[in-house]
This record gives C-alpha cells, sequence and structure tokens, in this order.
C-alpha cells in the first residue's frame, strides 16, 4: 500500500487570485481517522452536463481557538475570513526521499531561487557529478551571501525529526556552503574544498510543509564563486543514511476558497467544519456583465471613464471608473443647439446609447465639461505630487470636420490656460492635435495622416502620453506631443475654457462622441496596447478570435488570472453585447468548441479543454477489474444521452436542422436545440453532425470507476492522482459478461475521500471511444466508417 501524505494549507490575510500566497500550514489540525478526513467533489456525472463548482470538506480541531471567526486572540486575526484561500495537496514517496529531483537529472522542479534574493546563474552540468549525468552547478551573486535556494517540503509529519542532506563540491578559495530549515535551524557549514562532501541539517517538524535552504556562509562572495551539488535527500530520522534517487510527487488535490468558518463544540471541545468552493464559484458571483468595451474599459482600471450611455431624459453624464469623479455636465455657449443623451448610437457592438450633439453653428451649442477632481497626475506644484503616464481614449462620429472632440486644460484664466486638444482639421477631415500655453499660444499643432475621418462612422481615438503618439481605429500616428501634468479641466464637444472665467470656445462638436475615459500607467501598466485593442471590443465584439482567448478574456472580465488552454482550437463569434453571468457567456463558448470548462486544483486559473483533447486519447493507467471496489462498479444501457435530432443555429445565421433517420425510425425523435457561436454555417452543420454522430445510438458504457488508489502500485497510484477531467483509463480483465474483456474510460469527474491511510476516488466515466476520428493511414484510426469518423 502506498502511503498517502496530505497537506492542508489556507492563505490567510490573502486573495485566492493573489500570486504569491503565503501559505499557513493548517495539517496538523485536520481531523483524519478511518472514518473522517476530508471529501471532494470535481467535474461533472457525464461528458453532456455542465462541469459545477467543486467543493471540499474537512474538519478542523479549534482547541486552542485559533480559528474562531472574529476573535482578536487568534494569530490569524482579522484574516479568520470567507473567501480565504485553501489548497490540499497530496505527496507520494517512491522511496524515502521527499524531494522531487533528488538527483538533478534535470532543472526543472524543486530547488528555486528565492525572490529577490537569487544566485547568478542556475544550471544542471557535467563538470562534477557524484551520480547520473548531471549535477546542480550555482554561481552566486556578489551580495549578501549570493543568493538562496529553496526547495519546499511537503507531506511531512509532525513532532518527528528529520534530516535534510546533500553532496557539494566547493572549489578551493570558494565560499563554505551550509544547509537550513526555514532559515531558522542552521546545519554545520562545509569545510572541504575540491572533493564532494556531505553536509546536512536536522530538525523536529512542527507542520506538514517545511522550507529547505542552501546558500553560503559568505557576506559576500565575489563574481566567479561558484557550487556543485548533488545526491540531495530529506528523509524521516535523526541521521542521513544511504541517498535514495527515487523522488517525490506532489499531486495537487484543491484549490479554492472557504465558504465559511462554522464552529461547534462536543461538549468544551471545538472543532470547525469547512466547506471551500474552488474557482468556479467566482464566475457566479457577478450577475451581469456590461458590454465587452465597457468591462476592459474598467478591467484595465481606468481611472475615469464616462460611456455616455445615460437615458434621454438625463442632464449629465457620470462616471464609472469607482473613483468619485465629477459628472459631466452641459455647458452652453451663445443661443440655440442641443445635446440630447440616449438619442445616437455608439459602437456597433455595445448597442449602447450615445448623446447626440447638435450645435446651432461652430460657435454656438451645447458640450459637456467637468472639473476632475482629484487630478489624474500632479508634478506637485498645487500638492502631493501624483506620479504616472497618461492615456486618454473616446469615440466618435460625426460628418462635420472642423470640429473638436474633446480637450483636457489646466483650468483658469484665459493668460495662463494651457492644455491639448484632439480635433479634426477643417480641410481634411483628418485627426488634428493642438496644444497650446499661456492663454493660447500654440507649442504643437499637427494634422496627422489619418483617413477622412468625418464620414459619419464610429472611430476609436486613443492618446498615449508617454509614447507622444495617437491611435486611431487601432493604427499609430507619431504625434510629437508634449507631457501634461496637473489636467484639470475636461470638455467634450467644443473647446469651452473655465466659466469660472468667462473663457469662451468653438468648434462645436455636431455628431456623437461617448466611451471617454483617461488612465495612469504606473510601470507600463495598462499597456497602450490593451487601450488600442478595445477598438476591436467596440467595433465587432473580438468577432473571429480562438474560443480559449475568447475564453481567457471572459474570465479577466470575473477578475481571474488566467486560463489554461488544451487542445486545439476554432473561432468564435461576437459576444459585444454580453448581458447575463460571465459563467453563462462562458458555457456559450465552452459549448461552441464543444469543450469542458473546469478549475485548476493547484491554482486561480481555469482550464479550457477543447474537444480535441478527446480525439483518440491515450490511457493514462490500467486498471484491473478485480482491483477495484467491485459492487460499486456501473455499465448503463439507456436512453439518457440520446440525440438524433439537432436544430442548430448561431448569430446572424441560418438555423439548420440535421438528423439521423435510423434512429428516428427506430426509437423516434429525440430532439435538441443548439445555439453555438461558429463564424459560419458549415461550422455549424459540422458541430450538428458531430452530435448526432455521437449520440443518436448511445452504446452501453461503464459510468462508474471506484478505485481504493493507495492500495495501487506507486506508479499507478501517481497516475490516478494526476487523472483529472477527460483522462482516459483503461479497465481490463472485466468478466465474461460485459461486452469485451478490457473497457477505455474518459473521466469526467469523480468524488473523493482521504482519510488516515485511504484514499478512496470514485470517478465518473463516459465511453472513450466516442471521440474516435480518422487518421490517414493510422493501423487504428484509418478504417473510416467502421471504427472511427471524420472529426472537426
Amino acid at each position: 500500500m502506498t502511503t498517502t501524505r496530505v497537506t492542508v494549507q489556507a492563505g490567510f490575510g490573502y486573495a485566492a487570485t493573489d500570486p504569491d500566497i503565503v501559505w499557513t500550514d493548517l495539517t496538523g489540525r485536520v481531523q483524519l481517522s478511518a472514518t473522517e478526513g476530508i471529501s471532494i467533489t470535481r467535474g461533472a456525472a457525464d461528458e453532456l452536463a455542465d462541469i459545477q463548482t467543486g467543493t471540499m470538506t474537512l474538519r478542523l480541531d479549534n482547541e486552542d481557538g485559533a480559528l474562531t471567526p472574529g476573535s482578536a486572540a487568534s494569530p490569524y486575526y482579522p484574516n479568520v475570513r470567507r473567501n480565504c484561500p485553501i489548497r490540499v495537496l497530496s505527496t507520494v514517496l517512491e522511496g524515502i526521499n521527499y524531494l522531487t529531483n533528488p538527483g538533478f537529472t534535470s532543472n526543472d522542479s524543486g530547488w528555486e531561487g528565492v525572490p529577490d534574493n537569487q544566485p547568478d546563474l542556475v544550471t544542471v552540468d557535467t563538470a562534477h557529478v557524484r551520480s547520473g549525468t548531471y549535477a546542480l552547478k550555482l554561481a552566486w551573486a556578489n551580495s549578501g551571501t549570493g543568493g538562496v535556494m529553496a526547495h519546499p517540503l511537503y507531506g511531512l509529519d509532525i513532532g518527528v525529526p528529520y534530516t535534510a542532506s546533500v553532496y557539494v563540491w566547493v572549489p578551493a578559495g570558494d565560499p563554505a556552503v551550509r544547509l537550513d530549515v526555514d532559515g531558522v535551524t542552521v546545519g554545520a557549514a562545509s569545510t572541504l574544498t575540491d572533493q564532494w562532501q556531505r553536509i546536512s541539517v536536522t530538525w523536529t517538524t512542527t507542520a506538514a510543509t517545511h522550507t529547505l535552504r542552501f546558500t553560503t556562509t559568505t557576506t559576500s562572495p565575489v563574481v566567479g564563486d561558484v557550487v556543485w551539488m548533488d545526491e540531495a535527500q530529506v528523509e524521516a530520522g535523526p541521521v542521513a543514511t544511504a541517498w535514495s534517487g527515487a523522488p517525490a510527487t506532489h499531486h495537487a488535490r484543491f484549490y479554492g476558497v472557504v465558504s465559511s468558518w462554522p464552529m461547534t463544540w462536543s461538549g468544551l471541545h471545538s472543532t470547525i467544519r469547512i466547506t471551500a468552493s474552488d474557482m468556479m464559484k467566482w464566475l457566479s458571483r457577478r450577475p451581469a456583465l456590461g458590454p465587452m468595451l465597457v468591462e476592459e474599459v474598467l478591467g484595465d482600471e481606468a481611472k475615469m471613464y464616462y460611456p455616455l450611455s445615460e437615458p434621454e431624459s438625463s442632464v449629465s453624464a457620470g462616471d464609472q471608473s469607482g473613483y468619485s469623479r465629477s459628472s459631466l455636465t452641459i455647458r452652453q455657449l451663445g443661443a440655440g443647439g442641443s445635446l440630447t443623451f440616449g438619442a445616437g448610437s455608439g459602437p456597433p457592438s455595445d448597442e449602447l446609447p450615445a448623446p447626440v450633439f447638435a450645435p446651432a453653428s461652430s460657435a454656438a451649442g451645447k458640450s459637456l465639461q467637468a472639473y476632475i477632481t482629484p487630478r489624474l497626475t500632479s508634478g506637485g506644484d498645487t500638492g502631493e505630487p501624483i506620479p504616472g503616464d497618461q492615456a486618454y481614449e473616446c469615440w466618435f462620429s460625426t460628418t462635420v470636420p472642423g470640429r473638436c472632440i474633446m480637450q483636457w486644460t489646466s483650468g483658469g484664466p484665459a493668460a495662463f490656460e494651457s492644455g491639448i486638444r484632439f480635433l479634426l482639421d477643417a480641410a481634411t477631415g483628418r485627426l488634428r492635435v493642438f496644444e497650446y500655453i499661456s492663454g493660447g499660444t500654440p507649442l504643437n499643432d499637427i494634422v496627422l495622416p489619418t483617413p477622412g475621418l468625418a464620414d459619419g462612422q464610429p472611430h476609436h481615438l486613443v492618446w498615449d502620453e508617454a509614447g507622444a503618439d495617437v491611435w486611431v481605429d487601432g493604427v499609430r500616428y507619431p504625434a510629437g506631443t508634449q507631457v501634461w501634468m496637473d489636467r484639470y479641466l475636461l470638455t467634450v464637444g467644443s473647446t469651452a475654457g473655465d466659466p469660472a472665467y468667462s473663457v469662451g470656445g468653438g468648434a462645436h462638436w455636431d455628431g456623437t462622441i461617448s466611451h471617454v475615459a483617461a488612465y495612469v500607467r504606473l510601470a507600463g501598466w495598462p499597456t497602450i496596447s490593451e487601450i488600442v485593442e478595445h477598438y476591436a471590443a467596440g467595433m465587432n465584439g473580438h468577432a473571429g478570435e480562438l474560443s480559449w482567448i475568447r475564453m481567457y478574456r471572459l474570465a479577466g472580465y470575473a477578475r481571474l488570472p488566467g486560463v489554461v488552454p488544451q487542445g486545439s482550437f476554432s473561432a468564435v463569434a461576437s459576444q459585444g453585447v454580453l448581458g447575463s453571468s460571465p459563467l453563462t457567456h462562458m458555457r456559450d463558448v465552452e459549448r461552441t468548441e464543444n469543450g469542458r470548462l473546469f478549475a485548476d486544483r493547484a491554482s486561480a486559473e481555469l482550464i479550457f479543454q477543447s474537444r480535441t483533447v478527446r480525439y483518440n486519447p491515450t490511457p493514462a493507467a490500467a486498471l484491473a477489474y478485480g482491483d477495484l471496489e467491485t459492487p460499486d462498479l456501473e455499465v448503463s444501457d439507456d436512453d439518457q444521452k440520446q440525440v438524433n435530432v439537432v436544430v442548430a443555429s448561431r448569430p446572424g445565421g441560418a438555423t439548420q436542422r440535421i438528423q439521423d433517420p435510423a434512429s428516428i425510425a427506430l426509437d423516434g425523435v429525440v430532439e435538441q436545440p443548439l445555439d453555438i457561436l461558429k463564424t459560419s454555417d458549415d461550422q455549424v452543420i459540422d458541430a450538428a453532425t458531430w452530435l448526432v454522430t455521437r449520440y443518436a445510438d448511445p452504446q452501453p458504457e461503464i459510468r462508474q470507476v471506484p478505485v481504493q488508489a493507495a492500495s495501487m502500485p506507486t506508479a499507478t497510484y501517481r497516475a490516478l492522482l494526476d487523472a483529472d477531467v477527460s483522462t482516459a483509463l483503461t479497465i481490463t480483465s472485466l468478466p465474461d459478461e460485459a461486452i469485451a474483456p478490457t473497457s477505455v474510460v474518459l473521466v469526467e469527474g469523480y468524488t473523493e475521500q482521504i482519510t488516515a491511510n485511504q484514499h478512496r476516488l470514485n470517478y465518473h466515466t463516459s465511453r472513450a471511444d466516442i471521440g474516435a476520428v480518422w487518421i490517414l493511414g493510422d493501423p487504428t484510426y484509418s478504417v473510416l466508417g467502421t471504427t472511427t469518423r471524420l472529426g472537426y
């Protein structure tokens, strides 16, 4: 039997999406017995069901009150709270060694340089090798102790002695080296040079997790100082024994957030039984997304944002950035003209209204104006300096050249006014950028070589202060503009100045303006390319991008850090309007790709598999029927999955019907609608045909595979712990009554129970052969119409 070594950690004080969580070990508090332990659910019941939020439950000891929510006596106060990140790992040993790369056959796991304190060079090398092909060579930095290498340790038994050791080769004249644990327990330094020497450190564990570290005893090494290390080991016991090169492996079982910390008592003994949810939970928190363009402006952290999408009855426009900027209010210059909210249209993909500016003349009409406080950036002349580079953007449409889209000014008397204006040139309709100081003195007046923009079409403008560039409809135009600090007054639709000084204006806009936004870029973020990409969001809702990129984009709207793509992906149509929860829109993409979306077990990211992941899968492990918990093995033959008619459609495309006449004649009509985001009618036909081909006549299949995983050989146990949604498993030596002695199944989900020395996995499975597709010349997959089918 392979021993189950579990680690449970919480990230007190962190969000689950933080990139560098400092984890607190809770393993010693977990109630593990023959009947109680950790329960996990993951995935779906079958391949046609949506994957739901995964859950994990366990009971924690709270005898010392450290996990009492709201208790100021807790060492974790005030961070024992809902949505605290939590993770579970399982460690598997093949021998006695807890290190994942003890022989340094490569430099791809285990040892890592400590952030901001790394050696100059870390590489595998053959100059000095104790065993195998490689040793790890470190070149020390010439600061501090030269850098620190660290290796996290998991699955340790708490309260027992462990010994870490490693063989080192220190060249003559180079600094001695040592091991330590957590930077606290320090081992003896090396004493020999130009030969291998084993150094070690022994400590008694206080948690299931510790960090082994390796560094010099010198402050500071000089450039050229190096060391080789080989045959590293961490083992239970007070002394170092013979080296075992068999590595340990760590397997993520769960990553998510604690839903609550319910505390109960048994007499006077306090325990907390928590339920945690994986990161799919985050997708259902927002009831409705705004249009793609709005979500991207907000996601790029606009410091000021006026969509200008208010209804017709409005007389002002509000800031949606969350930074409480003043509203844009209507300002009248001269007599006549109108400004009507809700009467026009902005970018085509968002379907939001936009205000219509209809002046009486260039010199008379209405515009929008606001004093932007607090200021976006400041040189400190008016108070505390506010660092950062500005970027502005807006959308506009007109048939009248010579008018002003927007201007940013310092605000004040005309004699001291300075600012930057964006206009359309009166003669050509091209974009003109005008910068001025001292009450109108030109500083820079340039007409950019854009197309004529007074064409009645929507256009997108971005100004990059740091790059001195203007981007129009995604195209860059160098403008040579200046750096502008302390901009105070924003005017949209005219050149009006500060009304407190009766400064006039003109060039009144005739058309629509919308989505006026400003950004403060620090350390280059947000990037200008991201802001420029808003053009695609506004014009076509990113129509035609690959489905995994769309999934990544939607995850970003839900403030998740990323999506891991697996497989090959097809294009998807626009979702510019959005309007439902992130999960709803992600399900639409998932269904279009015929893929699977689920939470990663090791991080806050999601995993998105295309349908190609399931084409001709290679089994990860073989399980003999006799090794399963056979009373729970289930083979089913029913019409639960049957579909023989599909009525399929796409946005803006045809509605098409695909059927299987033989299945209809035998079983009647079993119809299913299919609304997907394909980019052509032919692709819709392919998707509908693929569905009917696989499910017009479903064949018997094994739907449950229960196994006591810890009773398996080590290699098999590790394969089972790595198995996830879409992993193939082979079931061998089935009884005579089975259709065949061997069956290959795909994992769709599972339930998991980790108890003392036990690890039970109950997989929900489906037939793997429904994903078999034709491969030209393949001995197994080239018999078209017999063993395989054409994929798409």
